[in-house]
């Protein structure tokens, strides 16, 4: 994707058999650390990390670094790491890597969140993947009760929540617990948590909107958002967590699966296979990479071109949309080449002044050996805003001297905002918008869009010629039984999954035509 959306997080959770001896240098810290590097993708914010650990003073300690997780935990330095590696070894734990949809660039707002309290079992830690769609209304509920959220956000709602599901003397199981969190909430929130009993549990929501992957050897259990964390550690026999519900490890135990909360469908993300997810990993049963490439052979279907491999070359802009390229290729004939490279050690930065164009150069090299005298088919993974697509396209054009660049897209316009965890929640951000009619907003449902859109947004990007995925193109490349029926596909059809989805939606189009600036999901909506 050319201009980034973003992702809320990863979430990763270990607890170890006491049993078992030979653990690496500080036993659960150290299998956090590796499963969150494996889950980078999914948030550079921040990362953060809870252990459990009964013979220290500080039973569960929490740890919480802006930046990368090699940066969080100074792999650069073998004494720092192995210093915080000590202090925070642990038989069991929750690590979080954050990328902001809500809240600041700020250590106070990285996960996980620790609540202390004298009582063991009161005492917890927890991280969550996702977004409240109805975080405002409840919000304005606990303002109501005296609570004040410091930081204004949906991780510090949840915190409290929980909390006061734990009030009194009388113990409620966890399932019970998070079976009320569940009738509250609207939206996606995949949650880890941990207490001082060394409880340690995980849960999917009752849609399963963002994939949460476990796997259990003999001597330990592990639990991500993406199966590859898994993977790297040599578990093997990784399943997903089906929606609704949650896995508990009682102090290093066999782990239970328990069903929290009663499933009314399934809303699986479709930009985790389309974008988010590692190409590794697999989600409730589907191959990223398999699935990418479908969506490539999908997208061949519709190209309108007489295309031969002497005078085309496809291009993918690296790296998510590589497989998708070369499925693309495979079905047309054609040769998938790599005309541009990506500068890996780019990472984040804060200078200012740095138009499009700049940032494009520094993220991009381009290969002229394979560009130059081609008409190249760009393939993209997905559009979002398109504010870096123009830049892109000339650069290949005017230096890397091709003759022709034609845009290929393997997922359908984003049409609509995304209230369940990417950082795309308003309509004026994104280029299809900008270009249909009032009317054309207001459609929703399985339906394409008009093609004076798609070229509109083509003259606007500048490339020779542009094609999206088609909706049914998308859902046949995924390939559950029931199709769209157990995807979530808001952002491209405009019908959501939950009430408060399209409560928002509705609010983000009266935002749109007013004016107004803000993240739809911050403000107040009126019923």
């Amino acid at each position: 994707m050319t201009e980034e959306a973003h992702h809320e997080c990863g979430l990763a959770a270990i607890s170890l058999n006491k049993k078992m001896k030979n653990y690496p240098h500080g036993a659960a810290a150290y299998y956090l650390y590796r499963m969150m590097l494996q889950q980078q993708n999914r948030g550079q914010l921040a990362a953060g990390i809870t252990t459990f650990n009964e013979e220290r003073e500080q039973i569960i300690d929490t740890y919480r670094k802006v930046g990368l997780v090699n940066d969080a935990f100074r792999s650069h330095s073998q004494e720092k790491s192995l210093s915080i590696f000590d202090r925070y070894s642990g038989t069991a734990g929750i690590g979080h890597v954050r990328y902001a949809t809500c809240g600041l660039d700020d250590e106070s707002y990285a996960q996980p969140f620790e609540r202390h309290h004298g009582r063991h079992w009161k005492w917890f830690s927890f991280a969550f993947n996702g977004n409240i769609a109805n975080f405002v209304e409840l919000a304005k509920e606990m303002e109501k009760q005296e609570y004040h959220l410091v930081r204004n956000l949906d991780t510090e709602l949840i915190m409290h929540h929980i909390d006061y599901q734990l009030r009194g003397d009388n113990k409620k199981s966890l399932p019970e617990i998070f079976g009320n969190l569940s009738a509250l909430f609207d939206g996606a929130y995949n949650i880890v948590y941990i207490n001082a009993l060394g409880t340690l549990v995980a849960s999917r929501d009752p849609l399963a909107f963002r994939p949460l992957s476990y796997a259990v050897s003999d001597d330990k259990v592990a639990i991500a958002s993406e199966s590859c964390a898994l993977s790297n550690l040599g578990m093997n026999h990784i399943k997903s967590v089906n929606p609704g519900e949650m896995i508990i490890v009682e102090k290093g135990g066999e782990p239970e699966l328990k069903q929290y909360a009663k499933s009314p469908r399934k809303a699986h993300c479709m930009f985790e296979w389309v974008y988010f997810a590692n190409a590794a990993s697999i989600i409730d049963g589907k191959s990223v990479y398999r699935v990418r490439w479908r969506l490539g052979e999908e997208l061949a279907k519709k190209e309108p071109l007489e295309v031969n491999d002497e005078d085309y070359v496809v291009v993918a802009v690296p790296d998510t949309a590589k497989p998708v390229a070369d499925g693309y290729a495979s079905v047309l004939g054609l040769r998938s080449m790599e005309g541009l490279l990506r500068n890996r050690y780019v990472g984040r930065t804060f200078i200012e002044g740095v138009g499009r164009d700049e940032r494009v150069r520094e993220k991009y090299n381009l290969n002229k050996a394979v560009l130059r005298d081609k008409k190249v088919i760009l393939v993209e993974d997905s559009v979002v805003r398109g504010t870096t697509g123009k830049p892109l396209v000339e650069y290949i054009l005017k230096k890397g001297k091709a003759k022709e660049v034609h845009l290929r897209v393997s997922c359908p316009p984003i049409r609509a905002p995304c209230f369940y965890g990417i950082d795309m929640s308003t309509l004026g951000e994104m280029i299809a918008v900008r270009n249909m009619t009032k009317k054309q907003i207001e459609e929703t449902g399985f339906v394409d869009l008009d093609a004076s859109v798609i070229e509109k947004i083509r003259q606007d990007i500048g490339a020779d010629s542009l094609v999206y995925q088609s909706i049914q193109g998308l859902t046949d490349g995924i390939n559950f039984e029931d199709g769209e029926k157990s995807l979530c596909l808001a952002c491209v059809s405009g019908k959501y999954p939950t009430p408060w989805g399209g409560k928002l939606f509705d609010r983000a189009k009266q935002m749109y035509n007013s004016g107004k600036k803000g993240r739809t999901y911050e403000q107040e909506v009126k019923s």
